[in-house]
C-alpha cells in the first residue's frame, strides 16, 4: 500500500505540464555565495536544487495567484566556508517580470543555521556541540 502513495505522489507531481529552467545567482537559494539553481516549474511551483562555490542547497516555491511576481517557499542545504553550516530558511521572492517569465529575482528569508560544533571532553565522558543561530538571507539572481 505505501508503495502506491508514493507512486501517486509523483504522478500527481509530474502530471502538470511543466519546464525545466537554469538560474544563477548569489544567496543561500544559489547553494551559497555563488551558484547555479536548476529548477522543475510549473505553472504555479518549482522544485530546485542548487549548486554553488561554497555549498548546495534544494528548495521549493509557489504562488498564489496567476502572473504573480511574489513567491513564497522554503530552502534546506549545506554550505562549508570556514566550517560545515546547515540551513533552512522560509523564503519570499519577487520576480521583477513575473514568476512564469525569464528575468531578475531578489529575494529574502528568515530562518536558522547549524554550525558544526566540536567535541568538548569533560574528564571520561565528551559531548559535541552545535552552534544553532537565528538568521536572515538574502538573494539575487537571473532566471533564463
Amino acid at each position: 500500500m505505501k508503495k502506491y502513495i508514493i507512486a501517486l505522489s509523483f504522478v500527481s507531481l509530474f502530471s502538470t505540464a511543466g519546464e525545466y529552467k537554469t538560474s544563477v545567482g548569489l544567496g543561500h537559494q544559489f547553494g551559497g555565495v555563488l551558484g547555479a539553481q536548476f529548477s522543475y516549474k510549473t505553472a504555479s511551483n518549482k522544485y530546485y536544487g542548487s549548486l554553488g562555490v561554497v555549498g548546495y542547497s534544494a528548495g521549493f516555491q509557489t504562488i498564489f495567484n496567476k502572473n504573480s511576481k511574489h513567491a513564497f517557499g522554503i530552502v534546506a542545504g549545506r554550505e562549508n566556508i570556514h566550517n560545515n553550516k546547515t540551513f533552512l530558511f522560509a523564503t519570499y521572492d519577487y520576480h521583477l517580470n513575473s514568476f512564469s517569465e525569464d528575468g531578475w529575482v531578489v529575494g529574502t528569508g528568515i530562518g536558522y543555521t547549524i554550525q558544526d560544533g566540536i567535541t568538548h571532553t569533560q574528564g571520561d565522558s565528551s559531548y559535541y556541540d552545535n552552534d544553532i543561530k537565528a538568521a536572515i538571507t538574502l538573494n539575487v539572481g537571473y532566471k533564463f
